[in-house]
């Protein structure tokens, strides 16, 4: 997880690692029922864990994923997919799925050795932050991007935090 305050006009970026997509489902329901509009919400994660996550085999007809993404936030959402050689197959989808794919010299800037560390510095995001949060991914875990105005991310950091608390067992005897 990641906030920095830096310039509050600008947009703040958070991130929130989740280890499966029963999770993360759960987290991005209640990003919508808070009805913050104004951010921008992007996701990452490895082709292969998608696949192990839902128990199937990997497919080369549709792409079940981007299926599944439309399913969950709805048939206009960004998607695409790059081979990392650091990381292998990725998916992003969301609103940053343009930049991670944006072609310069006829490849997409996220296939570049350094190109999602660099797409993350260039966002604002400090070094240790991001490599932290590539290595969250590369371990297999989804990442949720967010970036909005200060207010509406300390709304929703607030509303995915009582998710985690609602979630947590009571353990009073």
């Amino acid at each position: 997880m990641y906030f920095k305050k830096y310039n509050t006009k600008q947009k703040q970026i958070y991130f929130k690692a989740y280890l499966n997509l029963s999770e993360l489902e759960i987290a991005l329901n209640r990003i919508k029922e808070a009805d913050v509009f104004k951010t921008q919400i992007s996701v990452l994660g490895k082709v292969s864990q998608y696949y192990l996550d839902k128990e199937i085999e990997l497919s080369e007809g549709i792409d079940v994923i981007k299926v599944y993404w439309q399913k969950v936030l709805g048939n206009h959402v960004r998607y695409g997919r790059f081979f990392n050689s650091e990381m292998g197959n990725i998916f992003i989808v969301g609103s940053l799925a343009s930049t991670f794919l944006h072609q310069v010299d006829g490849k997409s800037l996220a296939t570049l050795s350094s190109g999602p560390y660099g797409i993350l510095r260039g966002m604002g995001v400090d070094e240790s932050i991001a490599v932290a949060n590539l290595k969250t991914l590369n371990s297999g875990q989804y990442l949720l991007i967010i970036r909005g105005f200060e207010a509406d991310i300390w709304q929703l950091e607030y509303v995915l935090e009582e998710n985690v608390i609602k979630q947590t067992p009571d353990r009073s005897y």
